[in-house]
Parts: structure tokens; C-alpha cells; sequence
């Protein structure tokens, strides 16, 4: 399953790059250590930068949320570029192709590891406070399932379906 995973991590790798450059600006940002900031590596950690736990609530939400966030805001203007222009001419053709590889890897790659969204449900739901509770609900939930999907590449599927059903 590793090498599986790994080998979707080297075909999606600006996904992986764009996922790993956010998870590493939110772990500057709370102040969390680094271990290691390769961004592909041969392990479960492609595309992730492995760290220490955050210590608090909001880190580790922002941690598991923004990455996603800031993924899904690239993938829909990626994906914007080819319904406006279309595929009349060449040349916006081969953009339209790349820009949909790129939106394609950026989903791919925007969900966190498990461990990572383990750590925030725990800090969320079992430290946090009724309000935190509250507001982090929807991306809690959309980032522990979507590490699931991730984990056993069901993101991969999921995307390639999404093409074909968006452009097919």
C-alpha cells in the first residue's frame, strides 16, 4: 500500500509540493518543530512534512484546514481556466490539459495524514470548548474523512472520476 501511495505522490508531485509548502507555513506560524521538511520522500509521509504534534487546539486545526482550504480555492480556479477558454485552439488545449493535472493533483494532495487529523479531533472534541466545537464541525469532519480517502488513495479515484464526469 506504501509503495502505491508513494507512486501516486510522484505522479500528483505539484499537489504534494503546494500541500506540503502550506502544511509548512501553518507549522512556522504555531510554532510547531520540524523534523523533516522533504516534501517527497519513499514512506507515508510523501507529501506531508513530518513534525511534532501541535500543542493547542486552533494549530491543530489550522494544521489539518488550511492546507485543504488553500487547495480548494487553487483547484477551483484551475479548473475555471478550461470552462471559460475551452478547447478550440492548440495552444489552450495543452494549458487546459495542464491546468487540469495541476487542480488534479492539488486534490490529490489535500487532505491531511491520518495522524494529523486524529490529533485534531482529539484536541478539537475532546479538549476544546463548546464554541470550538461548534465552528470547527465542517472542516473537522471534511478533513478526518478526507484523510481516510487519502490514506488508501481513494482521492485518486475520486479525482478521476471528477474529471471524466466534469470534461467527459
Amino acid at each position: 500500500m506504501t509503495f502505491l501511495y508513494c507512486v501516486i505522490r510522484y505522479l500528483t508531485f505539484p499537489g504534494a509540493y503546494v500541500r506540503a509548502m502550506w502544511e509548512q507555513t501553518v507549522l512556522r506560524r504555531t510554532k510547531t518543530v520540524v523534523e523533516d521538511n522533504r516534501y517527497l520522500r519513499d514512506d507515508e509521509l510523501s507529501g506531508h512534512v513530518e513534525h511534532e504534534f501541535t500543542e493547542k487546539a486552533q494549530g491543530s486545526f489550522a494544521l489539518c484546514f488550511v492546507p485543504f482550504f488553500l487547495n480548494a480555492v487553487g483547484i477551483f480556479f484551475l479548473l475555471l481556466f478550461p470552462a471559460v477558454i475551452g478547447a478550440n485552439a492548440l495552444p489552450a488545449t495543452i494549458l487546459s490539459g495542464i491546468s487540469v493535472w495541476f487542480a488534479f493533483s492539488l486534490f490529490c494532495n489535500s487532505f491531511p495524514l491520518i495522524e494529523d487529523a486524529m490529533n485534531m479531533m482529539e484536541k478539537v472534541y475532546r479538549k476544546g470548548n463548546i464554541l470550538q466545537k461548534i465552528l470547527y464541525a465542517p472542516g473537522a469532519v471534511i478533513c478526518y474523512v478526507g484523510a481516510f480517502l487519502e490514506r488508501y488513495n481513494i482521492t485518486f479515484i475520486i479525482g478521476i472520476i471528477g474529471i471524466v464526469l466534469i470534461f467527459g
